[in-house]
This record gives C-alpha cells, structure tokens and sequence, in this order.
C-alpha cells in the first residue's frame, strides 16, 4: 500500500497516511463506502484491509469452519453410505484445507506488518503478498508429498484402520459418491487416496497437481492479491474526495464569513461617511456635497458586488472599481491624501477574490494615511510577475509599521487564510516597508 502503516494490531498509522490513501490501523475496519454495509457472517472479515491480521483470523475463523463443516458433512454421508470411516482419508482433507487457508494469510499479514517498519514500496508489499500465497501452495504441495503418508499412517494406528502387518488399509475416497476399499483393485498399488489419485491406484495426473495448486492459489488468499490493489486504490480516490469535501465546506464557510463582515463593514462605513458629511456641513459645504457625491458612487461600485460576487465571478477590474470610488471618498473626506490607479486594462478581466484589494486599501488609509500627519499617497498597482502570475499592489508612504503594529490584523489574517484555501501555496500575500516610508502590500495569485 504505502511507505507507512501500523506495525502492529492496534497501533495506528503515522500522521498524513490517510491522504495517502491508508486506512487508520490494519485491524481497524475498512470505510463503509469502500466495503458496503451487506456483510453476512461469512463475509464479515472482508470489511477490514485485506491481509491484515483482523483480516486473516477473522477469515480463517470462518471461511475455514464453514469449509471443513461442509466437507466433513458430504464425508460422513458418504460413510453413513459405505459403513467405512477413512478417518486417515480425511485428515489429509482437513489439513489440505486448512494449511494454505490459515498459512497464506498469516505470512501475509507478517508482511503488511514488515512493510510499514521498512517502509517497503508498494510494488515490494504486492511481491511479499504474492510470495506468501506462493509459499502456502509450496507447503500444501508438500505435504501432500512427504507430509500425508506418515500423518495418515498414524491416524490409521490411532483409530484402528490397520491390517495384520500394522500397515493402515488404504482407501479411495470420492466425497459424494463412494467410499470403497482400494486393495482389491489397484493391487500392489498404492491405492487411492483422496483428491490425490484415482480409485485404481494410478499416480496423481498433471491435472490433479494443478487443481490441487489452484484450490491452494484460493485458499491462500490469491484473489485477494487483486482486492488489494482495489483496496489502495479505493482508499486513494476517498481521501481525494474527503479532502475535496473538507475543501469545498472550508470555502462555503469563508464566503459565509465573508457574506457576513460585509453586512457587518457597510452600515459602520456608511455610519462614519455620514458623520463626517454631517460635520463638514456646517464649515465648508462644497466638501460636505462632494463627500455625498463620492459616497453615492461608492454604493453603486461596492453594494451590488458584495451582495452578487460570491468569489468566482469577481474580476480585478470590478474590484478597482469598488477601491477607486473608496478611496475618492477618504480623498473627500481627507484633502490631503491623494490617490492614483495603475492597472494595464488587459490585466482587468482576470479574476480576483472579492473584498481582499479593498481590505488592503482600508487598511492603508486606517494605518498608513489617518495616523500620519501631513500629505500622504496611496497608489494602487497591478502587474504580471516573471512566474506567470498576478501581483497586485496596494502602497502608501504613511506612518508605517510603528503605528500599525507590524501587519498582523484580523483582516490580513482572513486575506491569507482565504489564499490558502482557494489556491493552496500558489497565492501569498506579503507586506514590507517602502524606503521612502509607509508600507506596500502585494497580493500574488496565479492566473488560471
């Protein structure tokens, strides 16, 4: 699977393995949208990571009991048929059965365990699992060789089943059909033997050898070597699509806090506007008119597009707009601050979020023009970067860091905490000291 997993039952894997596409602990269940919920008693264990050591007991436990249930009942119908019990017989059966049933998933849990302490690649995991089920098939293959003789012989002196010499009489057993004695007809045969020879006591044919491989191939787990690959897979494309989910809620919940400081930002501006257009009535009207003036074209700039914008469809152009007609007004309300526009009209129509340039020029005439005493400028840039990207640029050359505490405001840490979220470690907002004095501060974003 991956480079990190738990090394044990119970122990969970190191932070950063689910984007990964891991689940939390091999013994841990599987996510629902990966297993489903239609599980039975048989098929319980497939909803853990296959191969896993929950995986493993949990399959031998019950595919392994349903198995041998099944086969000692056909075996006992047949006896109950035949008035022969082949206890011998089927004590190769069982260990036939349960040898590769519990051997390859074991070694293949050994595996799992030894590739998260190592740090295996998953082209390695996938070779140990496969080695695992391969050397289940060897041993099976084995025993039948070396290994059934002797524990059948032994059955054979334990329950009785040997002739005069003290050799056990050999039987042909073909589950569901017949149980006989093999001496009559194979001679000096051999004598059948079962699911390893014919009842005439022929040797086992090319196409026994290779039934018997391939039942050893599914009892190990083989089919389970391509459920794992799904399973990697499947982890990989839900955690792509948790972190998509997470993405999309963090964003709805940004534009929910945007949606709300603007309806929280307009009637204090709109409060401060009129304050001061109430002041400046009484000791120079012609300042006090073209205040209101510049507050109508600030409304008509700014109210539709905090209310309509919503992010995407916000440009750079329609943001100026909304910077252009706020800082005509402070202009107004503050004749010695001046103000200019710098922006190619081809760079207009690219898109920009919503409120973040106009966050940077309030918070040029808040820290930069009203604590300075004297003419000030604020000028606003916009240009490509050698990168491919759009830095746009808000300066002013007022009273700086040492009035405005060093650029750590509230809004600041929303216009970062919004780049992060709509362009990751693409877009970045800096702010530094000018020479001449005051503070500029870019916005850079990449233009998709």
């Amino acid at each position: 699977m991956s480079a990190v997993l738990p090394t044990d039952a119970g122990e969970h894997a190191a932070p950063g393995t689910a984007a990964a596409g891991l689940p939390p602990a091999l013994d841990e269940p599987l996510p629902d949208e990966l297993t489903g919920r239609g599980h039975g008693w048989l098929t319980a264990y497939r909803r853990y990571p296959v191969f896993g050591p929950t995986w493993a007991r949990e399959r031998l436990r019950r595919v392994g009991l349903t198995v041998v249930t099944t086969m000692a009942l056909l075996i006992g119908l047949s006896m109950l048929a035949e008035g022969l019990a082949p206890w011998a017989a089927i004590s190769q059966v069982v260990i036939s059965i349960l040898l590769p049933l519990a051997l390859g998933p074991w070694l293949g849990s050994r595996v799992r365990l030894a590739a998260a302490r190592r740090g295996w690649s998953p082209r390695a995991e996938w070779a140990g699992l496969a080695g695992a089920v391969l050397v289940s098939i060897v041993a099976v293959a084995a025993f039948g060789e070396w290994g059934a003789e002797p524990v059948k012989q032994q059955v054979a002196e334990w329950t009785g089943q040997v002739d005069e010499s003290g050799q056990r009489r050999r039987l042909a057993l073909m589950i569901g059909v017949t149980i006989r004695q093999a001496d009559a007809e194979a001679g000096a045969g051999r004598g059948g033997e079962p699911t390893s020879a014919s009842p005439r006591g022929t040797a086992p044919s090319i196409n026994t050898h290779v039934a018997h491989a391939l039942l050893s191939f599914l009892l190990a787990g083989g089919l389970a070597l391509a459920r794992w690959r799904r399973e990697r897979e499947g982890l990989a494309a839900l955690a792509r699509q948790r972190e998509l989910a997470r993405a999309q809620a963090a964003q709805r919940e940004a534009e929910l806090r945007l949606s709300v400081l603007a309806a929280q930002v307009e009637p204090h501006f709109l409060f401060n506007t009129l304050a001061g257009v109430r002041s400046a009535i009484a000791t120079d009207p012609g300042r006090a008119s073209e205040m209101v003036d510049r507050l109508v074209d600030y409304l008509r700039a700014a109210i539709p597009r905090l209310r309509s914008d919503g992010g995407a469809a916000a440009t750079l152009g329609s943001q100026l707009e909304i910077v252009q007609a706020y800082l005509g007004l402070m202009a107004a309300r503050m004749p010695r601050l001046q103000w200019s526009v710098d922006v190619a009209p081809e760079l207009r129509a690219l898109p920009f979020p919503p409120l973040m340039l106009i966050s940077l020029a309030e918070n040029a005439v808040k820290h930069g023009v009203e604590p300075k005493i004297g003419p000030v400028q604020v000028r606003v840039q916009a240009r490509r970067t050698d990168d491919g990207r759009l830095a746009v640029t808000v300066a002013d050359d007022g009273a700086g860091f040492g009035a405005s505490g060093g650029g750590g405001g509230l809004g600041l840490v929303n216009i970062r905490d919004r780049l992060q979220q709509m362009y990751g470690g693409r877009a970045a907002l800096e702010l530094r000291s000018r020479p001449e004095g005051g503070v500029a501060a870019t916005i850079t974003l990449p233009i998709d």
